[in-house]
């Protein structure tokens, strides 16, 4: 019998130690539902069901990397505390190299890794990603699937106890054949409720240079002056930048901001396709 705290305290559903399937889920909500179940924080707690049934299975930890010269590989550096991800990110590598998703690879030779230093070798990768910076200004349609991914990146960041702390073209990185997004630039990164540890790149609400300390609303303000700087958007879709970079709401609150302003403008969601730069990708 899973209890409220565990569901609460749950990082990944994964530790709740249930198969991860739709009957256990189906089981969860009949019991927790707030109708039945006489506890105050049942709402807490089946809201909660719904977010780690559909969120990634991983928590977020902090290595060093750096690209090896010449080559595709990686050599991962763990910092004080996180040695055992070594292990998770050779696991992980094994996982993704016997895949047949070809988002992941279109050939597993030349797939390995080794130790001290874990320097991986990806093979030959069908992904082709550029930092944010290598674009030209991004039109609206663009702009709100960054916005939108980037919205995704922090609050689930968040709900793992992490702030990027440093959002910016050099730290955001796309992948325009299938709107693809990452977040990259980690190493700046401090648990919510710490101070800023690394004065960042970004254009950052004077608040948190200030010394306040460090929430999902300091990631919305860095993503929307970032937006704000590289996009070539809409009116509609330029306030709701400008508003949040300079007072930033919770990332569910500029996700739905973005999102308004978005079928105002087209009443309809659809991408925009993005060409590749002609610069190398990374």
């Amino acid at each position: 019998m899973v209890t409220v705290e565990q569901v609460l305290s749950a990082s990944t559903w994964s530790a709740l130690v249930l198969p991860r399937t739709e009957d256990t889920l189906r089981r969860l909500r009949r019991q927790f539902h707030p109708d039945v179940f006489p506890d105050p924080r049942a709402t807490a707690v089946f809201t909660r069901l719904e977010v780690l049934f559909g969120a990634p299975e991983f928590q977020l930890r902090t290595f060093a990397g750096q690209r090896v010269q010449g080559s595709n590989a990686i050599e991962w550096t763990p910092k004080p505390g996180f040695e055992d991800l070594v292990g998770v990110a050779d696991a992980a590598l094994r996982t993704l190299a016997r895949s047949n998703n070809p988002r992941f690879f279109t050939s597993r030779q030349d797939v390995a890794s080794t130790r001290p230093g874990m320097r991986v070798n990806y093979g030959e990768a069908v992904e082709r990603w550029w930092f944010l910076s290598a674009f030209d200004a991004l039109d609206s349609r663009t702009a709100v699937w960054v916005a939108k991914r980037l919205a995704a990146a922090i609050t689930t960041a968040g709900e793992a106890g992490w702030i990027h702390g440093d959002i910016h073209p050099g730290t955001v990185v796309l992948m325009p054949a299938e709107h693809g997004l990452k977040l990259d630039g980690w190493w700046s990164a401090v648990r919510s409720g710490e101070k800023l540890a690394v004065a960042p790149s970004a254009k950052t609400p004077p608040r948190y240079l200030n010394g306040a300390e460090a929430d999902p609303r300091l990631s919305v303000g860095q993503v929307a002056a970032t937006l704000l700087a590289v996009t070539d958007a809409d009116h509609l879709l330029q306030a709701v930048f400008a508003r949040h970079s300079v007072s930033p709401g919770e990332p569910r609150a500029f996700f739905d901001d973005v999102d308004l302003a978005a079928s105002e403008l087209y009443g309809k969601r659809a991408w925009s396709p993005l060409a590749d730069p002609t610069s190398e990708p990374i």
